[in-house]
């Protein structure tokens, strides 16, 4: 039996909770949060104890694994705390505020010989993994260039996403996950341009992002500041030689977790060839990412999957756009 403590009972708290408790041989220990009562609520749905010192439970020894889902500025402390504890961390994207921060913790993991893993989500998202899959295949040829994009109005479920010192704004919480799935199709970019608008935090909350990777070039366009009522939108399309895949996720309201709504779908296009749908592997992405990283601490296997270094790579590239938008400068790998 593996035991869970889960730090944060937000959004992604709950989420990342609710994921272990569905797992077998699998035990949802404790959940911490700053409200008794929020912690006392989700404890109760996933049967486990709850905690308002979260410390107290990344440190706990009756605790094998810890689930990291708090603000992204204290990733590295409970991160690091956690490994030094002798527990295996699922650490929440992104991976911290600074390059820096990410090699400290890699620094912990080598040290601890303990399992870290982020929990970029969208490398276990079924049609993600099915069009990545599909570019790789060769199927459609070379990629020559490829789009992506997520907007939202700003999130609702956590008032530190007001503090762009705290998220690093929506070019470093929001459009890093396809910074990252862009890193995933092409590997480590050459250089990095962007554009955008701060949103009334402060923060850059609008950001239209060209990563360079050579012989593809890409576009990404990450917004908190959609007007209320717009609903969640996540694509992606890459064109290749002969032919593009596309991917379109519309939420049936504001956030990822509303569901699905009419337009939705991945698809195929190739001239002279009928549309066809590409089919994808099914399952949610969470509970998938979960069994994934428990599988890997029970076997001691490092992931391939959400890396370290994976995740570090898409913060510097988060902070590469960051720093093309403070200084309007191509900024070099």
């Amino acid at each position: 039996m593996l035991r869970v403590g889960v730090l944060g009972a937000g959004f992604m708290g709950g989420t990342h909770a609710r994921a272990f408790a569905k797992l077998s041989d699998v035990q949802v220990l404790g959940v911490s949060s700053r409200s008794a009562d929020k912690a006392a609520a989700l404890a109760e749905e996933v049967g486990a104890e709850p905690f308002t010192d979260a410390m107290a439970l990344a440190t706990d020894p009756q605790v094998d694994i810890v689930s990291v889902t708090l603000p992204t500025h204290v990733h590295k402390e409970y991160t690091v705390a956690a490994l030094n504890a002798g527990k295996s961390v699922l650490l929440e994207k992104p991976m911290g505020l600074s390059v820096e921060e990410c090699d400290a913790m890699i620094a912990a993991a080598d040290q601890s010989d303990q399992i870290l893993m982020l929990a970029h989500v969208l490398r276990f998202w079924p049609e993600y993994v099915a069009l990545v899959d599909f570019v790789k295949s060769g199927e459609l040829g070379k990629p020559l260039a490829a789009t992506a994009s997520r907007l939202s109005g700003r999130p609702t479920w956590g008032d530190w996403f007001t503090n762009p010192e705290w998220t690093g704004g929506a070019v470093h919480d929001l459009q890093i996950h396809d910074l990252d799935a862009l890193n995933w199709l092409f590997g480590t970019p050459k250089s990095v341009y962007a554009r955008g608008q701060r949103g009334a935090p402060g923060g850059w909350d609008h950001v239209l992002t060209l990563v360079d990777y050579g012989e593809v070039g890409c576009l990404a366009e990450g917004s908190v500041m959609m007007p209320d009522g717009y609903p969640f939108t996540m694509t992606l399309r890459v064109l290749c030689e002969k032919g593009t895949v596309e991917f379109i996720f519309r939420a049936g309201g504001t956030g990822v977790e509303t569901g699905t709504a009419s337009g939705t779908g991945l698809m195929v296009y190739q001239s002279g060839v009928e549309p066809r749908p590409l089919p994808a592997p099914g399952g949610d992405a969470f509970e998938a990412e979960a069994a994934y990283f428990v599988e890997c601490v029970r076997e001691k296997r490092l992931p391939e999957r959400c890396t370290p270094e994976q995740g570090r790579l898409a913060v510097k590239t988060a902070l590469a756009a960051r720093e093309a938008l403070e200084t309007d400068q191509v900024i070099l790998f």
